[in-house]
């Protein structure tokens, strides 16, 4: 009878040990519990606008989650989510350049026209004079002229008889404040906004090209921008809420 060498037993036995570790499943990293935090997180981020960090935690979602559909869902989730706060931004930025850019032409406006606003426009409107006024009153009337700036509109509203009773108009896609108009605010009161809401309006008391002219902005997107002179008010009373508020 041939007799086993201990050596060939032990190798034999060492190889039957590998063959059985490398038939066990491998360790699983997967934690439902990981997953669902990390998916959680990397969605705070980007409500954060921190994408790099999204990003992080998306990877880290990967090698903790089973579900591929939910992992798919995240992708799609993250990638449309900073696509569209990036074309808010974008829009956002574009709209404060096209904001900046209107008040300076409209500024440029008021101090070009302020002694004349019936030369503001080619073609003015006017109102009809006064029933039955006499030809020296027959001028006694509102006057309107306005030039377009590409999707905004820059106006003259003037007392045909007098033109610097006057007060010009533009209306910009976001607030404008005091600052803006190279003025100091002078008052400040409340007026009603969208949805039972209360915006910011104030008056501004002007210096430089439109020194003696006086100007009345709101906290609110597409508000009007109004500057004016003492005696349009004198003219237009019914415009004193507006202009001077309470």
């Amino acid at each position: 009878m041939t007799s086993i060498s201990p050596v060939v037993r032990w190798s034999a036995g060492v190889v039957g040990l590998l063959s059985a570790l490398f038939a066990l499943p491998a360790c699983s990293q997967k934690s439902a519990e990981k997953c669902a935090d990390a998916q959680k997180v990397a969605r705070q981020a980007v409500e954060g606008q921190n994408f790099d960090s999204a990003r992080q935690w998306r990877e880290y979602a990967y090698k903790h989650c089973e579900d591929a559909a939910a992992l798919a869902a995240l992708d799609k989730e993250l990638v449309d989510r900073e696509a569209a706060i990036k074309a808010e931004t974008e829009r956002t930025e574009k709209r404060k350049a096209e904001s900046a850019q209107l008040v300076k032409l409209f500024l440029d406006f008021v101090a070009q026209n302020r002694a004349a606003p019936d030369r503001a426009a080619a073609a003015p409107t006017c109102e009809a004079p006064p029933e039955g006024a006499p030809a020296s009153k027959q001028k006694d009337r509102f006057c309107t002229g306005a030039r377009v700036a590409g999707p905004f509109t820059l106006a003259a509203r003037y007392w045909e008889a007098d033109p610097t009773a006057v007060r010009f108009t533009t209306t910009p896609e976001d607030p404008v404040d005091c600052a803006a108009l190279g003025g100091v605010v002078a008052k400040t009161w409340g007026v009603p906004a969208v949805g039972g809401k209360t915006a910011e309006r104030s008056r501004c008391t002007l210096g430089g090209p439109l020194s003696g002219l006086t100007a009345v902005v709101s906290k609110a997107e597409k508000a009007d921008v109004h500057v004016f002179s003492a005696s349009y008010v004198e003219r237009d009373p019914g415009s004193r809420p507006m202009l001077e508020g309470p």
